[in-house]
């Protein structure tokens, strides 16, 4: 599974070596490395971090036709890889934003302003009331349960 976190060219690098010897599956790994690790920069909105998430288990999680199960077996656990990290993301910002509106309301803000303020957030995080590609189960249940106390 793909190291996160390093700098870009680690992962060009490791891409263009996987290029050079034919092993695409190490090619979609360090694809995926890079594109988790620009999703997680924390001067993205949310909007552009899904882009990097969505990307990431689209066009790299794919396995090719007909694989064998061990190459189908790990084409699975790189999409659980993206969709762990996207779900950890929205967490934090979730649980920021319930934060902030959680001191706001003991600040004496009127709870129904507060209400109308998450369900424009938290509706952009979650997309909707069906669990996305995106998140895996127990990731969803959360973003419900923190969504929920405030719409």
């Amino acid at each position: 599974m793909p190291l996160i976190g390093r700098p870009e060219s680690f992962y060009s690098k490791v891409a263009h070596e996987a290029d050079k010897t034919g092993d695409m599956h190490a090619h979609e790994a360090a694809k995926v490395g890079q594109y988790i690790t620009l999703a997680l920069d924390p001067a993205l909105v949310w909007e552009e971090k899904l882009k990097y998430f969505r990307h990431a288990i689209k066009r790299h999680c794919q396995p090719p036709l007909f694989p064998d199960d061990d190459v189908w077996v790990f084409y699975k656990n790189l999409a659980d890889v993206v969709r762990q990290h996207c779900g950890a993301e929205a967490l934090r910002l979730m649980s920021r934003e319930d934060d902030m509106y959680a001191a706001r309301l003991s600040m004496g803000q009127e709870r129904g302003m507060l209400e109308n303020e998450a369900e424009e957030f938290f509706g952009k995080i979650m997309s909707g009331e069906e669990k996305p590609d995106w998140f895996i189960e127990t990731d969803w249940d959360q973003l419900k349960l923190i969504r929920d106390q405030w719409i």
